[in-house]
């Protein structure tokens, strides 16, 4: 029995439809969550057939929701987020008329807690740097750990700061400090008195003073390291 021809383009067309196309994409990792600005992410889509065959043929066209939040800069069926301020977007994946969708969440820093208004260290014989007590908290208001926390003094004659929230006397008198944690900022007052018993104390302190000190504290956790053991 001979198939009229118009059936059998009826045929060919849905089969250019549906055949062989994609179902569904999946998405990997079903969620996002990026803390502070200039994070990254990747996504990968995976286009599937009904059956769950992959069709990697089948590209992704990429879109944020809100790039204020989340930018996103794509290759083939690969997605790079990068997170630009706090909120929530939606990272979506385009193909014909299947899409795909991803939530986006950015936490960043909003507030910085507990820095004590003044300081005092010592400059004694052995240095030991006093780290800054404070509470870190995002935009939502919830504690945030992990975070870098970066010191600076402003007389370094006075005081030295690092990128571990620790202040470390450099020489007597008195000077402010910022405590900066991802852009928020909080200011301190530090005082610092010398109470070394050495008859040989510098009047001004040699270049390279503050490698020694990271020197001395480096030997020290490690010998109380070894003593553990």
């Amino acid at each position: 029995m001979r198939t009229p021809c118009g059936a059998v383009l009826l045929v060919l067309a849905a089969c250019a439809a549906g055949c062989g196309g994609p179902a569904r994409v999946d998405l990997e990792p079903p969620s996002v969550q990026l803390f502070g600005t200039g994070q990254k992410a990747t996504v990968h889509a995976l286009p599937r057939e009904k059956s769950g065959r992959p069709v990697p043929d089948s590209v992704c066209r990429w879109s944020s929701s809100d790039e204020k939040v989340a930018s996103v800069v794509a290759r083939h069926n690969e997605a790079t987020v990068t997170s630009v301020g706090p909120g929530g977007a939606t990272l979506t994946c385009t193909i014909g008329d299947l899409t795909a969708r991803v939530p986006v969440a950015v936490r960043t820093v909003a507030r910085v807690a507990g820095v004590p208004a003044a300081v005092e260290l010592l400059l004694a014989d052995e240095s030991r740097p006093l780290q800054v007590p404070l509470q870190v908290f995002d935009d939502q208001g919830a504690p945030v750990s992990g975070r870098l926390v970066f010191t600076r003094c402003d007389d370094e004659e006075v005081c030295r700061g690092d990128a571990r929230g620790q202040l470390w006397a450099t020489g007597a008198g008195k000077t402010g400090a910022t405590v900066e944690v991802e852009g928020v900022k909080a200011r301190v007052a530090v005082s610092v008195k010398d109470v070394r018993t050495s008859y040989t104390k510098p009047e001004i302190l040699k270049k390279g003073y503050m490698e020694d000190l990271e020197r001395q504290v480096r030997k020290r956790q490690e010998a109380e390291a070894a003593g553990k053991h």
